[in-house]
């Protein structure tokens, strides 16, 4: 019988079980099969005999039993090895803990810009037919262009081309469509569209027809928001007032528009109610860019190809008419899904960004991820000494290299899954500061949907691989006497790795430090800049809303009258908010190439009231009849496009324009001054004199320090004229910082960023630093008995890591120094990039860095040298 030899599987099997000390728990089932011979086997002849062993187990009673116990030893092995790898962790306190602040910080921010950027790269993928579906957008160069379109085109691009099987017309509907409930106004976001929308986009009806709700004139489509603030029981049918006097019939009732939509809005007009209101023509009107446009095309169709065929669709029916204008146009397909994030574009449906914050969010995310790696791979090879006598003892008693990896990745990924929880605690914490930063209004709970715990889940694994996998693969390669020897990695091998991850750290804190330099350079460069006009003291009344009647006039003289009130004046743009740009302009006469100016409608006081400087000619005067009805004032910039030499050369000439806005003749020029903030040319600018009826805005310049006796009075002021609308307001020098927001918050973002990256590096730095002046506690307390002082010691043992830290910002300049010079092309006034921002971020760094080495350094050599020598 002991001759029998069982197969191979079995032998492992017995063997698996023998070395797990199983064999003593079936003890009991081999003595009712074999009573003879249970005094003849022990534990001992069953580990140098297999085949007998196995032989006599092989029946079928005792095979499950066997199995069953193999299922539990692989249990076992598992939780052994989670209690080796908590000691282990607890064994090493510091590197233990300086990992896992630096790993949950990470995998904290990581999180929090993972779930803003799914959700931005999400945006209007909930659509089912958003494979097919296009804005239509008029393109005029790469940079972009108008997000509408001439009249003619969506009818064109229906009839002309089969690829296309569905068009909508939308337009934004005037400031003056107000709802009227109860003799209050109320403001909405108010759009026309055509009949398709509901067939083409995926907003799903609570009530009503999507085929037919927006099909007949004076029908109204209102979200469920709107339903319940405007009726209490169910709205279909019911009739809604807007412009005070327009009664519209609710035809259908839309669920509320999801976030992640570029199309947003709280009710829809029937396109054909526009039809109805106004005069146009879906097949004339090439020059009149005033409707949006989206199509949907039919299956099996590839956008590629329509795309080269309707982009020249401008100039094959007015090709001359435009290159008489001196202007040229194409049609562009923008899909569906690229809307949101495609920057060239401004969205007048909704909101838009810019791909490019994305990518720096995430970029910044990946590198802090990256350097919570760099710390545990740092400092798990610099505690290799310490573990290099515990791999040997593991390799002689039998231990393969897998289970050593085994071990080590265990300890890896308990670490991170210890990170990824204090990670959550930590996106609990700071989420209420990072939606004010991102302008986001997420809830903790949105951070527990499947999708995102399913991303940080495999985020889980890559950091659990990046951190552990490179320290496992090396230390597991120990040979069995150098590790009982206390040998682990080579010193030359263990050095370079060391040198290379610390230069990579600082390279990029640098880098991120020397990024956010000149941003906020930036920044001040263009908040200190002169503008041209005077922002301080004015205030705005926004007077959109209230009607085209006598009683802006009255508005105005009455303001004149508060003691306080120096000037008032009322025009239809303001810095900040422009006129009509792109209105083309020719000097003489139409011909030759358009000048795109920006046309303003202003009164006699507009000049004086914002402190604008002339250099030639005179303002507008209400005694000079004939120049308030023909007379223009323009800017210097205005001067230079229409090919006049000078501003006095400008005086008495004529400019032109098909739209008739702006066209007369030139009575002064002013000074040039910023509509817009610096990242954008100043205009050439157009300004002739209105009446009250282009009154959109009232600008106030007062002298009263007493801001809210002024506002009380301009309230009382405003009722008196205006009762029933409310009155808005705003203070110039604040509403023109808003055109700074986003170098405002990239800055803030940087700063944020760039203080705790370079806080991880330095906790890294600290922690491996530790490591290695322990290693070298008897060398320091040789070097003290020899006599070295103190601050050699310190010298000796912090001079490489110095020279590391500089490395890595001496390598981080030529590459800022490059993308910083291509981000500030975006801005038509800017800054230059100096040496002295790159010199101030290497001290900064170096500095943080050198303070973390210096404490660590001088704790070991002020060490007794008694207790430094009979360290082990």
């Amino acid at each position: 019988m002991h001759d029998v030899q069982p197969p191979k599987w079995s032998r492992r099997l017995l063997r698996f079980i023998v070395h797990q000390n199983y064999l003593e728990e079936i003890e009991g089932d081999l003595d009712e099969v074999f009573q003879d011979d249970l005094e003849l086997l022990s534990v001992q002849k069953a580990r140098s005999n297999y085949a007998w062993g196995v032989i006599q187990l092989l029946r079928p009673n005792l095979v499950r039993k066997m199995l069953w116990l193999y299922q539990l030893g692989i249990i076992n092995i598992f939780m052994r090895t989670i209690r080796i790898a908590f000691r282990n962790l607890l064994k090493f306190k510091s590197h233990t803990t300086i990992s896992l602040v630096g790993l949950s910080v990470s995998l904290a921010i990581s999180g929090l810009v993972l779930k803003y950027a799914l959700d931005q790269l999400s945006f209007d993928h909930f659509h089912e037919h958003k494979d097919r579906l296009f804005k239509v957008v008029t393109a005029n160069g790469p940079e972009g262009g108008l997000e509408t379109n001439a009249w003619p085109v969506g009818h064109r691009l229906l009839t002309d081309y089969p690829e296309v099987e569905a068009v909508l017309y939308t337009r934004a509907a005037s400031s003056g469509f107000k709802v009227n409930h109860k003799g209050s106004r109320y403001d909405h976001e108010l759009y026309f569209a055509s009949e398709s929308f509901f067939s083409m986009f995926s907003f799903p009806l609570i009530a009503g027809d999507p085929a037919t709700a927006l099909e007949a004139p004076f029908s109204i489509v209102i979200t469920e928001q709107m339903a319940k603030k405007y009726f209490e029981d169910d709205p279909l049918g019911q009739t809604l007032t807007l412009q005070d006097s327009l009664d519209f019939t609710i035809t259908g009732v839309s669920k509320s528009i999801p976030k992640t939509s570029h199309i947003q809005f709280e009710a829809l007009v029937s396109f054909s109610t526009y039809q109805k209101l106004t005069d146009f023509s879906y097949t004339e009107g090439w020059g009149n860019f005033s409707v949006r446009n989206y199509i949907r095309l039919k299956e099996g169709t590839d956008p590629a190809k329509l795309q080269a065929k309707v982009s020249g669709l401008y100039e094959m029916h007015v090709g001359e008419w435009l290159e008489e204008m001196g202007v040229a146009f194409q049609v562009e397909l923008l899909p569906l899904t690229t809307i949101y994030l495609d920057g060239r574009y401004w969205n007048g449906f909704g909101p838009n960004t810019s791909k490019e914050e994305m990518q720096t969010l995430i970029l910044i995310a990946v590198f802090l991820l990256l350097l919570a790696c760099v710390n545990y791979v740092n400092l798990s090879t610099a505690r290799s000494v310490h573990r290099a006598k515990e791999i040997g003892v593991r390799k002689v008693v039998g231990s393969s290299r897998v289970s050593i990896i085994t071990q080590f990745m265990t300890e890896s990924v308990l670490l991170t899954c210890l990170a990824m929880v204090l990670g959550f605690v930590l996106i609990w914490g700071i989420l209420p500061f990072f939606n004010h930063l991102m302008s986001t209004s997420y809830r903790f709970v949105d951070f527990l949907v499947p999708e995102f715990l399913m991303a940080m889940s495999f985020l889980l694994v890559f950091v659990s691989v990046m951190s552990g996998f490179y320290p496992a693969l090396i230390m597991s390669g120990f040979k069995p006497l150098k590790a009982l020897a206390g040998k682990g990695l080579s010193s030359k091998r263990s050095l370079g790795l060391r040198k290379g991850l610390i230069i990579f750290q600082f390279f990029i804190s640098s880098g991120l430090v020397i990024a956010t330099l000149i941003v906020i350079s930036q920044l001040k460069f263009m908040k200190a800049q002169p503008l041209g006009f005077d922002k301080e003291q004015v205030l705005i009344l926004d007077a959109t809303d209230v009607p085209m009647s006598s009683g802006r006039q009255v508005l105005k003289t009455e303001l004149g009258r508060l003691s306080s009130v120096q000037r008032v004046s009322y025009t239809n743009a303001l810095p900040g908010r422009p006129g009509w740009q792109g209105q083309w302009a020719y000097p003489g006469q139409i011909s030759g190439e358009a000048v795109d100016t920006e046309y303003m409608a202003v009164d006699a006081e507009y000049v004086r009231t914002l402190g604008l400087e002339l250099v030639a000619g005179n303002d507008f005067q209400q005694s000079k009849t004939s120049e308030l009805e023909n007379g223009l004032l323009i800017n210097e910039t205005c001067v230079k496009a229409m090919g006049w030499s000078s501003p006095e050369e400008a005086l008495g000439q004529r400019i032109v324009s098909p739209s008739q806005r702006p066209q007369g003749t030139v009575i002064g020029v002013v000074k040039d001054y910023h509509g817009l903030g610096l990242q954008e040319r100043i205009w050439p600018k157009a300004m002739d004199f209105a009446g009250h009826e282009y009154g959109r805005y009232y600008a106030i310049r007062f002298s009263s320090a007493e801001t809210q006796q002024l506002i009380s009075e301009i309230e009382t002021t405003w009722d008196q004229v205006f009762s029933g609308y409310p009155l808005k307001f705003f203070f110039l020098d604040k509403d023109f910082e808003r055109q700074y927001q986003a170098e405002d918050r990239l800055a803030s973002m940087l700063s944020i960023f760039a203080v705790i990256i370079i806080l991880v590096s330095v906790i890294g730095l600290l922690g491996l630093i530790s490591f290695i002046t322990l290693s070298k506690t008897k060398e320091v307390g040789i070097r003290k008995v020899m006599g070295a002082h103190t601050s050699h010691i310190i010298y000796i043992l912090s001079r490489q890591f110095f020279f590391l830290v500089l490395i890595g910002n001496v390598l981080a300049i030529p590459m800022v120094w490059y993308f910083g010079q291509e981000w500030l092309q975006g801005f038509a006034y800017r800054t230059s990039l100096s040496p002295i921002l790159f010199l101030i971020a290497t001290t900064l760094t170096l500095v943080v860095a050198f303070t973390a080495i210096g404490l660590q350094t001088f704790r070991t050599a002020r060490m007794n040298p008694v207790t430094s020598l009979r360290y082990e």
